[in-house]
C-alpha cells in the first residue's frame, strides 16, 4: 500500500522512543486507528465535527433488539462512507449482542485504500 497522505500522528497520541511524536509504520495503521476513532467517538463528542462518531460505547445500555441491531449497523455504514469512505471499502459488518453476558460486538471487515487485503476489526463491550 503507496502512502498517500503523508505522515500521521498515531492513535492514541503517544512519544515514541526516540522522544518525538509516536507515527504509523505505514498507512494500512492509520486508516485502522482512523476506523477505531470513529466507532469509539459519540456523536456530538467532537466540538467542530458534531455529527462525526459511530457511538458505539454508549450502545450497551440501549435495549438489545433486531431493530436496534439494523440501527447500529446503518449508523456505523452511514458514518464510515461518510468520513472514511476515501480510505477504505466496507465489505462487511456485523453487530451482535448476547444477553446473557451482556456483551456487545461489532465486527468490520474492510479493505484500506489501495490494498487488496482484507482487515478485520472486532469491538467488544460488556456492560457494566
Amino acid at each position: 500500500m503507496t502512502s498517500t497522505s503523508g505522515r500521521h500522528l498515531a492513535f492514541p497520541f503517544h512519544i515514541g522512543s526516540d522522544g518525538r511524536t509516536g507515527t504509523h509504520a505505514d498507512d494500512a495503521a492509520h486508516v485502522r486507528d482512523e476506523l477505531l476513532q470513529l466507532l469509539l467517538t459519540g456523536p456530538g463528542e467532537r466540538l467542530l465535527l458534531p455529527e462525526f462518531g459511530g457511538g458505539v460505547r454508549r450502545l450497551v445500555f440501549e435495549p438489545a433488539s433486531e431493530t436496534l441491531r439494523g440501527v447500529v449497523k446503518a449508523r456505523i455504514t452511514s458514518g464510515l462512507s461518510r468520513w472514511l469512505g476515501h480510505r477504505l471499502t466496507v465489505e462487511f459488518i456485523d453487530v451482535t449482542f448476547d444477553p446473557s453476558t451482556a456483551v456487545l460486538e461489532v465486527t468490520v471487515r474492510y479493505r484500506p485504500a489501495g490494498s487488496p487485503d482484507s482487515r478485520v476489526v472486532k469491538f467488544q463491550r460488556r456492560s457494566q
